[in-house]
């Protein structure tokens, strides 16, 4: 849905996918070849933007914007092992030697992620220097409400890592 009037602009959104993939190659325990959602695969998406210009001039103009989405695919850990590399091949002594850290994986992709959603707001003025020259000034902050939105999952030291926080910038730019 798109509305564009005046000085007002909006636009909302909806995807509603399914993404599968099959490659011919990667089977289950069983040896059957197997269909798994890739890591891009996400469900449902909703995008809101919305910006609205005023001033005497009409040189600000404010902007939002609210994305949602349901969760991406991931592969879950099943469990952790010692994994020895054997680095010295037959005369390595696997009693005093440390092994790395080795992971058993679940089904491909099976696990979904948690629900992301973030809203950005930016501010911009316009500067007519003259007919052939306009300087931006830009202020805006990315996660508004510092949501805590996944990244990755760092199996290695079972941590979550997400991604940005709240991150207010600024910016101006000259064109001429």
């Amino acid at each position: 849905m798109k509305y564009d009037r005046k000085r007002w602009y909006l636009w909302v959104v909806y995807t509603l996918g399914y993404v599968t993939r099959y490659d011919d190659i990667l089977t289950d325990v069983d040896g059957d070849k197997i269909n798994y959602n890739p890591h891009f695969d996400r469900r449902h998406n909703v995008n809101i933007v919305s910006s609205y210009t005023f001033g005497s001039d009409l040189n600000w103009e404010a902007n939002f914007r609210w994305n949602l989405g349901s969760g991406f695919p991931f592969t879950q850990t099943q469990g952790v092992f010692e994994k020895y590399l054997f680095s010295d091949g037959i005369n390595t002594d696997y009693t005093t030697e440390n092994g790395e850290v080795g992971f058993i994986y679940g089904p491909l992709n099976n696990g979904r992620l948690p629900t992301y959603h973030r809203m950005d707001l930016t501010l911009k003025r316009k500067f007519e220097l003259s007919d052939n020259s306009t300087l931006e000034a830009v202020v805006s902050i990315t996660n508004v409400y510092n949501r805590q939105n996944i990244f990755y999952f760092d199996r290695a030291r079972y941590k979550r890592v997400d991604q940005l926080p709240l991150l207010p910038t600024a910016g101006v730019s000259l064109t001429f």
